[in-house]
């Protein structure tokens, strides 16, 4: 008797599973964007777009260029110029390289982060 129940105390580790509460869901902390500056042709400033990881359709054009309040493309004299406003956005620069030659040159990208509120 002693041994079946020593047998099943060493046991019951297996068997026993804790319970988690699955109704909890974690909100992220902070929210990531990618910028890619692109050098005009024929000028001295860059086009500016952003990904924020939304999706994209094959068929369907999303200008992801930065708009101002009134929905007019801001255009931004340097890549510094660009960084400067997404600062003020609440934006912090994390890192910054350049994934690929496009046409008119280097097409460099870099990465931010915004800290999220808790709500």
């Amino acid at each position: 008797m002693k041994k079946i129940f020593l047998l099943l105390l060493l046991s019951c580790p297996l068997f026993c599973f804790a319970q988690t509460d699955t109704t909890t869901i974690q909100k992220p902390h902070e929210q990531y964007c990618m910028i890619l500056a692109t050098a005009k042709v024929f000028s001295s400033k860059v086009t500016i777009t952003v990904d924020y990881g939304q999706e994209t359709k094959f068929w369907h054009y999303t200008d992801s260029r930065i708009k101002d309040d009134q929905g007019k493309v801001v255009s931004f004299n340097s890549v510094i110029d660009a960084l400067n406003y997404m600062s003020t956005k609440g934006w912090i620069f994390v890192n910054a390289y350049a994934l690929s030659e496009g046409s008119s040159g280097k097409v460099l990208n870099y990465v931010m982060r915004r800290p999220i509120e808790n709500q």
